[in-house]
């Protein structure tokens, strides 16, 4: 990782600087996208919980 000391520039080219940054931070950041299968969102569901088999055969 590099630092860079943007005190050595004038102000304005500080400002352009860092409004230029944050154009980066937003441009490369990460979103959390849901996969749409013909325009719906896949339903969360509960965890699955297998049935024991003395439990089918009990009356």
């Amino acid at each position: 990782m590099k630092i860079i000391d943007i005190e050595k520039l004038p102000k304005k080219a500080q400002k352009e600087l860092l409004d230029f940054y944050e154009f980066l931070l937003k441009k490369y950041k990460r979103k959390k996208v849901h996969k749409k299968i013909d325009g719906i969102l896949p339903k969360k569901v509960k965890s699955f919980k297998p049935i024991k088999r003395e439990d089918i055969y009990e009356r």
